[in-house]
């Protein structure tokens, strides 16, 4: 089996066991969670690795821990849930119509049953942890992984709190960026894989480095995509330029910013303080952020990142197969995923 195969057959897993946990329910509120998920065509259609990416990187930790995947299978669905709650509540908060090629849930139902299908996706992933004890699994443990998910979930909110906070602002610093970066995209990544780690027995030294694997490696994906979408503006996705229009401070911009004269602000000033920005803007927004050295600043964080992750890998002290195994799957959503 390839590893990319692997990959596949862990988002099938993740797929099956949300599924399970979600078929036994027949309100309204449930058909809209599988609205989002992507499961109400006909056939349904399988997620890819990419998709279920949080919960692929948890049962992929758990599987270089020794740990048979199936027994981690609960709370990689647990983290996915908490996820799709936030994206949900994204989609809300930005005003997006669209989730890729598809209207929002909010779009379709309304931003009230929007917030109430996430906030019970937030309640369903709790839940979800409670079934490890079927697997096997101590409740010492299970209570750990709880806790584990809330905390991930409260950085996850405030990396959010950080993000919105700055839409109006010219003042965001790089390091601020850097911290919401590791809140709002890396907290999830590195619960994941702590929790598989915690499920697979290991030590506390060991789930710690790879909670800061995943933490790095959610901040690099983040870089890496808002990188794709200044590159890509007018043709990447009507979402990547919306993020643009809304001026959202993306790591380029923010360097740009930080790293210009008086002069360079004083340009890039003649777009933020518009009170909203056109798509014919954004051409020319783009090149002076590369102009001004926004591009390759951004770019240095991003290898800084990258290096990062794979360095608290290593130090996580694993077996050559099961660290090639994590290191192969962060390869993969650098170069398939395009984040929000």
């Amino acid at each position: 089996m390839t590893t990319t195969t692997k990959f596949d057959d862990f988002a099938q897993m993740v797929d099956s066991e949300l599924k399970d946990l979600l078929d036994t329910r027949d309100l309204p509120l449930y058909d809209m969670m599988v609205y989002h998920m992507g499961w109400d065509e006909t056939p349904t259609p399988l997620s890819t690795p990419a998709q279920r990416s949080h919960g692929v990187l948890g049962t992929a930790s758990a599987m270089a821990n020794g740990c048979e995947p199936d027994v981690v299978i609960p709370a990689a669905a647990a983290v996915e849930l908490v996820d799709k709650f936030c994206e949900i509540h994204d989609d809300v908060q930005g005003g997006k119509p669209k989730r890729g090629d598809r209207d929002a849930v909010w779009w379709v139902w309304g931003p009230a049953q929007a917030i109430n299908t996430g906030d019970g996706m937030h309640a369903m992933a709790r839940l979800s942890l409670f079934r490890l004890l079927d697997r096997g699994v101590s409740p010492e443990t299970a209570f750990k992984a709880v806790q584990l998910l809330d905390e991930a979930s409260l950085l996850a909110c405030e990396g959010r709190f950080i993000d919105l906070q700055a839409q109006e602002r010219v003042d965001m610093t790089s390091s601020s960026y850097l911290k919401m970066a590791s809140d709002k995209a890396g907290a999830l990544y590195g619960c994941a894989a702590a929790l598989g780690a915690l499920i697979a027995g290991a030590n506390s030294e060991r789930i710690g480095a790879l909670e800061r694997f995943g933490t790095h490696m959610g901040a690099a994906l983040l870089i890496n995509t808002e990188l794709r979408q200044l590159d890509a503006v007018g043709s990447l996705s009507q979402r990547a330029d919306e993020d643009l229009m809304n001026k959202k401070k993306s790591l380029p911009v923010v360097l740009a910013f930080e790293n210009s004269d008086a002069t360079g602000r004083r340009k890039l000033g003649d777009y933020y303080f518009k009170r909203v920005l056109e798509p014919d803007d954004l051409p020319g927004l783009s090149a002076l952020v590369k102009e001004l050295g926004g591009t390759d600043a951004a770019r240095g964080v991003l290898d800084a990142e990258r290096s990062s992750a794979l360095a608290a890998l290593d130090s996580a002290g694993l077996a050559s197969e099961g660290s090639a195994l994590l290191s192969d799957f962060f390869a993969l959503m650098m170069e398939s995923t395009v984040a929000d």
